[in-house]
């Protein structure tokens, strides 16, 4: 009995990694009851169907959370993404890029494997970039690696053990990440961004290692011609969020400056430009905590409608931020409305919809209902109601009949347009 109970207790203490989802999976797995509530809340969205109906090359980058990652963890999300999308070739080897710290040019900053999805009639195509950043943290980690060595975990039990090695590879991460004074993994992330931007399949050399350029009026007109959506998990929502706001920043110093006639045309075509950010396990909320409010807030209303008396000088025409959250993932926020308003930019016209959805089981121990919050944390990237809303969004729910039944939409509107 004592065993079984520490199982239980560790469920409820641990977060995610492999270390956390494998403890997941050696807990009691029987008298599963699969837990139904899937209620999106929000605005109407393109999924990733939709991109492939403009005919648009889509680029897809995914970033992670806390946690040691490597090179290939997204495998299980492409999958399903590829099955419901019907993407049925795919490129014989991944090709990867060392990126490298601009300030210096050699410090490594991290990994981008860059993978090619098609259909077999060629009309779909998807490129997605995987970013790996955890070998900016793993240096810092040492620090406190003496403390799972044997002189002092012999000490211990088993589970307490245990529970310690995974509390010290992950709880680091997002202490690093907000005191980061070097800011690596944001520059990883810009890095990222730039290469997804500049780059297309038959451009990239795999293993290549250097640093990244493009100017604002390159990756402004590169992205006339391709759509963009970006997939977060957990602490990846907050450094993708801060990578977005320091490449528009850019862009509104470009505008803000001696800009010629061609700039000023290719920054028109941005505030026109949509993309979407999904965000699985969100944890906006709470990594903003002691954080600066940003610089322009509280105004989406001037900005981000036409009537409104800014709308010339928003920087996007929408920044669509789909925050999926399992009840029981207890590392995981919704993002109130009011967030947004305070606490997101207003100049990029964020429209939030939270999606409140059932990603892990409830199981029967001891007489009540379990439900592993390791699971609930890190089983989005296998749940049939999140791969759909993804790939057919809300604009799709209607035609999608799984989505139909299993799930309600409320849609969200600007409160003086619901008059009649």
């Amino acid at each position: 009995m004592k065993k079984y109970f520490s199982f239980i207790l560790v469920m409820f203490l641990v977060g995610c990694s492999s270390f956390g989802r494998g403890l997941g999976e050696a807990f009691v797995d029987s008298n599963k009851k699969h837990l139904e509530r899937c209620e999106v809340e929000g605005f109407e969205y393109d999924g990733v169907e939709q991109s492939f109906e403009n005919e648009k090359f889509l680029k897809v980058l995914m970033v992670h959370g806390v946690g040691t990652h490597h090179p290939g963890y997204s495998k299980r999300i492409q999958q399903n993404l590829a099955n419901k999308l019907n993407l049925t070739i795919r490129s014989r080897v991944p090709k990867n890029i060392v990126m490298l710290d601009p300030s210096d040019k050699k410090t490594i900053i991290g990994n981008l494997r860059i993978t090619f999805w098609q259909n077999e009639i060629k009309s779909k195509n998807m490129l997605f970039y995987e970013q790996t950043w955890s070998e900016i943290t793993t240096p810092d980690k040492k620090i406190i690696s003496f403390d799972t060595d044997e002189q002092y975990s012999k000490f211990r039990v088993p589970f307490n053990n245990a529970m310690k090695k995974f509390l010290d590879n992950a709880l680091p991460d997002p202490m690093i990440y907000l005191v980061d004074k070097q800011g690596l993994i944001l520059d990883s992330s810009k890095q990222a961004l730039c290469w997804m931007l500049k780059t297309n399949w038959n451009d990239l050399s795999d293993n290549q290692s250097e640093v990244c350029t493009i100017n604002a009026l390159e990756a402004i007109n590169n992205s006339d011609k391709e759509d963009y959506m970006f997939i977060t998990h957990s602490l990846g929502s907050k450094i993708l969020m801060d990578a977005l706001m320091s490449n528009a920043n850019e862009i509104v110093s470009l505008k803000n400056g001696k800009s010629t006639a061609i700039e000023r045309e290719a920054i028109n075509k941005l505030q026109n430009k949509e993309f979407t950010v999904f965000m699985l396990a969100n944890q906006l909320p709470i990594l903003q905590i002691a954080r600066e409010k940003p610089l322009v807030n509280n105004q989406i209303n001037d900005y981000c409608y036409k009537d409104g008396k800014k709308y010339n000088s928003r920087i996007f025409k929408g920044v669509n931020i789909v925050a999926f959250s399992d009840p029981n993932d207890i590392l995981s926020y919704a993002i109130p409305q009011s967030f947004a308003d305070e606490y997101l930019d207003s100049r990029i016209c964020p429209r939030v919809s939270n999606i409140s959805v059932n990603v892990a089981p409830e199981i029967s121990a001891f007489g009540f209902g379990v439900v592993n919050p390791v699971t609930a944390h890190t089983n989005y990237d296998n749940s049939k109601k999140v791969i759909n809303l993804i790939t057919n969004g809300t604009n799709g729910f209607y035609k999608d009949e799984y989505l139909k039944e299993k799930c309600t939409f409320i849609k969200l509107k600007k409160d003086s347009t619901m008059f009649p």
